[in-house]
C-alpha cells in the first residue's frame, strides 16, 4: 500500500475511534428536537442466545452486543452508518460535528423516524428506558445525513442479527468514504480470518498491546474473530452491495479498546443526486475450541449466505 493510500485511510478511521477520543456526545432530553422527544433512550433487547441495545444518544443503534450472557461486542462505540463528507468530516451515527462559530452547537445526522417491533407487532408505546423481548425483532429508521436519505432496518431472528442501509442521495454528496455498519467487538478475541466463498483469505492473532493499526481488506466477503478464552466466535457478511460498487472491509485493531471490522465503500467517490444502493450484512455466533474455531467460522458463514435476506 503507498504511503499516501495508508494517510488516508488513517484519518478516514480516526473518526472510527472517537468514543475513546471523547469525541462521543450524549446531548440530553432537552435538545432533542420535538419528534424525538418521546422516543427510548435506551431499550435492551432479548431475542433467544442475542442480546443487544438500542442507544438513543447513539441515534438509536446498536450498541454493544452479547452471545449466551457473554459480552461479544462492547457498548463503549458506535454502530451503524457513518459518511465522510469530503472537507467536512465524518457524519452519522454518534460522530457529530462542531457547527463553525456557534459554540457547543453540533450537527449530526437527522432521524425522522423510528419503529420497533416484537414478533413483527409494533410497540405500541415507548418508555425512556425499555425491555422488549421475544423470538424477533426489528426496528426500522429513516434519517438525512446532509444530501443523503437513509432507511436502516435491524432484525434479530433464528440466531441471526441482519442490518441492511438503503441510501438515497437528494443532491450529489463528495464521499471520502462510506461506512454502512460496523461492529466494535471487544478487545479481548484473539483470532480473526478473512475468508470469501473459496475459502479463508486471511488469518491473524490480534496484538495486546501497541498503538491503533487499520487494515483493508479487499478479497473477502466475511470476517470472523474468534475469543479463545470464552470459546465463543462471531461472523459478519456482506449479504448485499451494489455490484458496481467496490465493497470492502476495514479492520481497526485497537488494543485494549476494541477490534472493529467496518464495511468500506463509495471511496474517493461524487456521489451523483439520484444515487440509490442497499448495503446489508450478517452477524452470526458460534461455539468452538481454539483447534476448530475455523472450520466452525467458515460453517457458520455458509448459512448466513443462505439464509433468509433481511428485506
Amino acid at each position: 500500500m503507498s504511503s499516501v493510500a495508508a494517510t488516508r485511510i488513517l484519518l478516514l478511521a480516526c473518526g472510527l475511534i472517537s468514543l475513546v477520543a471523547g469525541r462521543l456526545r450524549a446531548e440530553g432530553p432537552t435538545a432533542l428536537p420535538a419528534h424525538q422527544a418521546g422516543w427510548p433512550r435506551k431499550v435492551t433487547v432479548s431475542v433467544g442466545e442475542i442480546r443487544t441495545r438500542i442507544d438513543g444518544p447513539k441515534l438509536w443503534t446498536l450498541s454493544g452486543i452479547d452471545f449466551q450472557n457473554s459480552l461479544m461486542a462492547t457498548e463503549d462505540s458506535a454502530y451503524g452508518t457513518v459518511l465522510t463528507i469530503r472537507g467536512v468530516g465524518h457524519l452519522g451515527t454518534a460522530h457529530f460535528l462542531d457547527v463553525p462559530g456557534k459554540p457547543g452547537e453540533v450537527e449530526k445526522e437527522n432521524v425522522t423516524s423510528l419503529k420497533l417491533f416484537v414478533d413483527d407487532k409494533p410497540v405500541a408505546s415507548f418508555q425512556p428506558t425499555m425491555e422488549l423481548s421475544g423470538k424477533s425483532f426489528r426496528m426500522e429508521r429513516t434519517s438525512k445525513i446532509r444530501a443523503m436519505d437513509l432507511v436502516s432496518t435491524a432484525r434479530i431472528r433464528d440466531g441471526v442479527l441482519t442490518e441492511s442501509v438503503r441510501f438515497h442521495a437528494h443532491d450529489a454528496i463528495d464521499l471520502q468514504g462510506s461506512y454502512p455498519f460496523m461492529y466494535a467487538w471487544k478487545h479481548q478475541t484473539t483470532h480473526y480470518v478473512f475468508g470469501d466463498d473459496e475459502g479463508i483469505r486471511q488469518r491473524g492473532v490480534f496484538r495486546t498491546e501497541g498503538k491503533t493499526e487499520w487494515h483493508v481488506i479487499k478479497d473477502a466477503t466475511w470476517m470472523a474473530e474468534f475469543d479463545a478464552a470464552t470459546g465463543k466466535g462471531c461472523v459478519c457478511r456482506y449479504r448485499q452491495h451494489p455490484s458496481n460498487e467496490k465493497a470492502w472491509f476495514l479492520l481497526v485493531d485497537a488494543p485494549k479498546i476494541y477490534h472493529k471490522v467496518t464495511a468500506y465503500t463509495l471511496v474517493d467517490r461524487v456521489v451523483p443526486k439520484g444515487f440509490e444502493a442497499t448495503y446489508e450484512s450478517a452477524v452470526g455466533f458460534f461455539t468452538a475450541t481454539e483447534k476448530d474455531w475455523e472450520a466452525a467460522a467458515s460453517g457458520c458463514a455458509a448459512e448466513l449466505k443462505n439464509t433468509a435476506r433481511g428485506d
